[in-house]
């Protein structure tokens, strides 16, 4: 079976799918994050702008409801059940090449390349609130 979603206006720049829930998450030039249930191919919910474009998408392996999106400046937590901004994290000012998490060691490991040097910065897991919802965007930490 094929279904197409229609994206007005916007350039997909990145997926994630979520097969503990079949969802689909897509990050956007518009700066959101839409979530898709695709097993009746409808629209769950829509973030709130970022900063800059999404350019990663990454469900928690711990819990199907997180999702963590990363643009230029930050990775934020978001809750795709409620819709909630659990956590932001603010990351190193370069452009990220790549992200992984690492649920053995609790770890959330970033890379950034910029003129041939690779840059990696990590942060535990046990610093990111996946609580409760945040009004305000952390500035960064040296942690």
């Amino acid at each position: 079976m094929l279904k197409s979603f229609d994206l007005p206006g916007q350039r997909v720049t990145t997926l994630e799918f979520n097969p503990q829930q079949l969802t689909l998450a897509n990050g956007s030039s518009d700066r959101t994050v839409k979530y898709w249930d695709l097993e009746n191919f409808s629209s769950i919910s829509q973030t709130k702008a970022d900063s800059s474009s999404i350019t990663h998408l990454h469900f928690s392996e711990l819990n199907a409801e997180h999702c963590f999106a990363i643009s230029q400046e930050n990775m934020k937590v978001w809750n795709v059940e409620t819709n909630k901004l659990l956590d932001c994290l603010a990351v190193p000012p370069k452009p990220i090449a790549d992200f992984g998490i690492t649920y053995q060691k609790k770890f959330i490991l970033l890379s950034c390349l910029q003129n041939n040097v690779l840059s990696v910065y990590y942060n535990s897991l046990d610093h990111v609130n996946f609580d409760e919802d945040v009004d305000t965007i952390p500035t960064q930490s040296n942690d």
